[in-house]
């Protein structure tokens, strides 16, 4: 990407408040393409390349933390970058748990990165940005599939990613806190992929950040055991739970076909067992499945792309209604 250099990163943190957007474009090259007609990513293509972006965190945080004699960090530096990286971790897992595959799983940087701490700042704020960037696109895309808890769950890791962005501010000297709002800067999460690719396939556009290094391999098991075992000490808050989990929980238990007759509501009921989807696509990830025999409630409709009519089930996701059967009054859901 010709506009990713060693320059434009370090001066480009002080453009990034007030709303000047187009400067920010110009400068890092994000792809900003509001108000045009573009076709959302698809659920699994938001989670692969999400799961990829943390994995690529995960590396550059522990990288961080172990060069951190190199940047001259204090403790307190250090503890930021340990939790920043167990938030990473847990998000990759659930995103892995999902189904999502990382596009790649080795990753380049420039060789001064961990021990120059303005750049590593400076390189993390830009990395930080573009995945809030990317999380908000996939809150709107999710929202537009009719999957508001994975809507909701992507403003949430969004919101943690901005608190990481604030904290390289800090370790680079600068205002942590400041701008009004978090910036949308892509419309698809696709587009954060530009931004990123040099740290992909360690291919700058030029020379101007040092020699790429790598590939550099992710955190191991042990890696990751290691700093989670500090979690406690770090007063790092594991019992925050993504909405997606909670919904799933709250959601209308699983009932016999029987108790879905009585209710008059619209059920469907599963022969085997079949997967429900985050979307309305056999390409979509699966949220989980309804069990053979089992009846659950639904609260909307929708036509895939395979032309083929999906139930929404209560607590979100979808089943096509040619693998269940139904039961109840479904001709009034709505289309969601």
């Amino acid at each position: 990407m010709a506009n990713l250099s060693r320059r434009t990163i370090l001066k480009g943190s002080a453009l990034f408040g007030g709303g000047a957007f187009l400067t920010f474009n110009q400068v890092f090259g994000f792809s900003r393409v509001m108000g045009q007609a573009v076709k959302d990513d698809d659920t699994q293509t938001i989670i692969n390349l999400a799961s990829t972006a943390e994995l690529f965190a995960t590396t550059h945080y522990l990288a961080a933390i172990n060069g951190a004699a190199d940047m001259k960090l204090d403790a307190k530096q250090i503890e930021y970058l340990k939790a920043g990286f167990l938030a990473e971790q847990d998000h990759l897992e659930l995103l892995m748990s999902l189904g999502a595959k990382p596009v790649v799983t080795e990753f380049y940087v420039p060789e001064k990165l961990f021990s120059d701490k303005a750049l590593f700042a400076a390189v993390t704020e830009v990395a930080e940005t573009a995945f809030v960037g990317a999380y908000l696109a996939a809150t709107r895309a999710f929202s537009n599939a009719g999957a508001p808890q994975f809507a909701v769950t992507a403003t949430q890791i969004a919101a943690v990613e901005a608190e990481h962005r604030a904290l390289a501010r800090q370790i680079g000297g600068l205002l942590p806190n400041n701008i009004s709002y978090a910036q949308y800067t892509l419309q698809n999460v696709s587009d954060a992929v530009p931004v990123l690719q040099p740290f992909l396939d360690g291919k700058p556009a030029d020379d101007s950040l040092g020699k790429f290094v790598g590939p550099v391999k992710p955190p191991t098991a042990g890696d990751i055991a290691k700093v989670r075992a500090e979690a406690a000490a770090l007063k790092y808050d594991e019992t925050v739970k993504p909405y997606a989990a909670i919904a799933a929980a709250m959601a209308t238990p699983e009932t016999t076909p029987a108790a879905a007759m009585a209710s008059g509501a619209c059920m469907v009921m599963a022969s085997s067992d079949v997967n429900i989807r985050a979307d309305a696509s056999t390409t979509s990830a699966s949220m989980g499945s309804l069990g053979a025999g089992k009846s659950m409630a639904t609260d909307g409709m929708k036509t895939g792309a395979d032309g083929k009519v999906w139930y929404r089930v209560t607590g979100g996701g979808f089943v096509r209604s040619d693998v269940v059967k139904t039961s109840g009054d479904c001709t009034a859901l709505p289309s969601v």
